[in-house]
């Protein structure tokens, strides 16, 4: 009979989440990485001797080694996880490790989320987030570049304020456009109607003819914020304008930004 170290309250109390990996003594290999809390670690070599006709690959393994006159060594891999979404991550992760150096697991499951976040190529994880093109926009606008002190953490209204100014903008264009869009490493982050102008108050604008507008979400525009303009900005343009509308941008596959 294999050996019964179950895990006591106050130990489990400790240890919290964790991730764990079964072992066959016969070869050293790894055939199966899990998270638990409590006594879990204990559960599968339990639960292969309920189920001697269980057709799953881990508890054939499971068998075998008893069969065999030997344990399942049993390991934790990392303890003292606090939630059970970071040791699903880890979980996912020792998973995909295996998997990336052609080590075969009995897992069923890859991991969670591992379709979405686990094991990829680059090619693959650039494709899987990057922008789409933003689509045409027949309405009179401009575009200004947000990016510095851009962080992807920023609330709307941070957003917002640094979409709204302050730019050398042209009377005639301030005349015309309707609608400003803040750019950010080539994606558009917010989409603004402009209800008025004002020129600058900032000490370090004086004589410069900077002017600010006030406005509010262009809902109308929500559909485009999030979408890539790269072909828009250049190293030094911080502004420009598409006062009979945007055509729309070319879907290169370039993924250099500005």
């Amino acid at each position: 009979m294999p050996t019964d170290t179950r895990i006591p309250n106050e130990v489990a109390e400790v240890l919290r989440y964790y991730v764990y990996a079964l072992r066959d003594p016969r070869d050293g290999r790894v055939f199966y990485v899990g998270k638990g809390v409590g006594d879990r670690i204990n559960a599968h070599v339990r639960e292969a001797g309920a189920d001697l006709e269980s057709e799953r690959a881990k508890l054939r393994t499971i068998n075998d080694i008893e069969a065999s006159g030997l344990e399942v060594e049993l390991l934790f891999l990392r303890s003292h996880i606090d939630d059970e979404t970071t040791a699903f991550t880890v979980e996912q992760a020792v998973i995909d490790a295996f998997a990336a150096d052609g080590h075969t697991l009995t897992n069923l499951v890859r991991g969670h989320h591992s379709g979405a976040h686990g094991l990829a190529t680059l090619p693959v994880v650039v494709a899987r987030h990057r922008a789409t093109p933003c689509p045409p926009i027949d309405l009179p606008l401009i575009m200004v570049k947000i990016q510095r002190g851009w962080r992807p953490d920023m609330s709307e209204q941070e957003i917002y304020d640094k979409t709204r100014g302050h730019w050398k903008i042209s009377p005639w264009v301030r005349d015309r456009a309707k609608y400003c869009l803040g750019v950010a490493h080539g994606v558009i982050r917010g989409a603004y109607r402009i209800d008025t102008w004002f020129p600058s108050e900032e000490p370090w604008d004086a004589g410069r003819n900077r002017w600010g507008f006030t406005g509010e979400r262009a809902r109308e525009l929500d559909h485009v914020v999030g979408t890539h303009v790269r072909d828009v900005f250049g190293q030094r343009v911080m502004y420009r304008r598409y006062l009979d509308g945007y055509e729309g941008a070319p879907d290169t596959g370039d993924e250099q930004i500005a």
